[in-house]
């Protein structure tokens, strides 16, 4: 049992890492699909990734010590079974069973051969589980997947996990591919026993209002981080203050105003700024973005240089200067921090929203 119990407590402990780096494309992929991002549908899609995990470590744990298994192998031991039913045959040879003996059953239950292809039937049951209710695949469709998913293992394990490994440590079995493909199956038809009371995929959208939805912080910083990675990289081709101004001043001005309040993070997460009107002006967003990107950010950024020259210049003056500096920098930044924890905590808009009469909104 420990056989099967090590792969599934490293995969609940790796789960948050690879679930993170998934989030940032699960997240961009349901804001342009329904607007939106659904609780429900974050516990579905995040549990069935955990059960992927767990499926795959299942297929290549535990690791081999030694890279070098051809060592430690005997003379022409292969590296396949490609004859169909050989666990029905280890079965009858290693158990104590006869089928006319209904007592002799219960030693089924400790036979290496028959809890092998129990788990291996068990192994994909999720599958047609999750296939049916979330993804709405037919039975041909789900069996099909079964196979495919179920040769990608054994071909993992034949590979000697993708050439990491001399030799294959596991053996290319096709009754794993049989039975893991039945497993499939066999999830697909029970899938309703276990989803009658979970909510239809096809209704978690019906009662949305995406008009009058909120932009949510995370939804905002997703946007403000892609377009600071955009402007990032594009500010390795230039080291000029006056430059960097004129392209934040195109990014978030021009082509907010021309594209009627997107930019491209915005664009990724189905948002755009909103003013009085259908269409925002060009006035509004100066206003909105000249007073966060030139207003706050722009004296943030002058202080900071500033700062790096009063130090540079080693003398009793500037240091006094380099505190004043510093002080007002920390002053600007501590109340910009404040206002915006003051702001999500009443769920009320920003200062340079309020000031120019603009507001992020969804727009699918």
């Amino acid at each position: 049992m420990d056989t099967y119990l090590f792969p599934i407590k490293i995969a609940i402990i790796t789960f948050p890492l690879i679930a993170f780096v998934f989030t940032l494309p699960f997240a961009i992929f349901q804001y342009k699909k329904y607007g939106y991002i659904n609780k429900f549908r974050i516990f579905i899609l995040f549990s069935f990734l955990l059960f992927l995990i767990v499926a795959y470590y299942l297929v290549i744990l535990p690791l081999p010590v030694s890279r070098d298994i051809k060592s430690s192998m005997k003379t022409g031991e292969p590296y396949y079974n490609l004859v169909p039913f050989s666990f029905v045959a280890d079965l009858m040879r290693e158990a104590q069973f006869d089928i006319r003996v209904p007592a002799t059953y219960q030693n089924l239950l400790s036979e290496r051969s028959f809890l092998q292809a129990t788990f291996n039937v068990l192994m994909l049951v999720p599958l047609g589980i999750f296939l049916r209710y979330y993804f709405k695949f037919s039975f041909k469709k789900t069996v099909l997947l079964a196979f495919i998913l179920s040769l990608f293992f054994e071909i993992t394990q034949l590979s000697g996990l993708y050439g990491l490994y001399n030799a294959p440590y596991r053996l290319f079995d096709v009754d794993d591919l049989m039975l893991n493909t039945l497993g499939g199956a066999f999830g697909y038809m029970i899938a309703p026993l276990f989803t009658f009371f979970l909510p239809k995929p096809s209704t978690l959208d019906d009662d949305v209002n995406l008009e009058a939805m909120r932009v949510s912080l995370f939804r905002r910083v997703l946007a403000l981080s892609i377009d600071w990675l955009l402007l990032g990289l594009i500010a390795r081709f230039y080291d000029n203050l006056f430059i960097e101004a004129a392209v934040y001043f195109t990014y978030f001005i021009l082509i907010v105003t021309l594209t009627n309040g997107r930019t491209l993070g915005k664009w990724l997460t189905s948002t755009k700024v909103k003013g009085l009107k259908a269409k925002v002006t060009f006035k509004e967003v100066c206003l909105r973005y000249g007073l966060l990107y030139f207003g706050f950010f722009g004296v943030a950024r002058v202080l900071g240089l500033a700062i790096d020259y009063l130090v540079a210049l080693h003398d009793p003056y500037s240091i006094w200067m380099t505190v004043f500096a510093i002080s007002i920098f920390g002053l600007i930044t501590i109340m910009f921090i404040v206002h915006l924890i003051l702001c999500v905590l009443k769920k009320d808009r920003f200062f340079y929203e309020k000031i120019s009469q603009t507001h992020l909104a969804v727009s699918k």
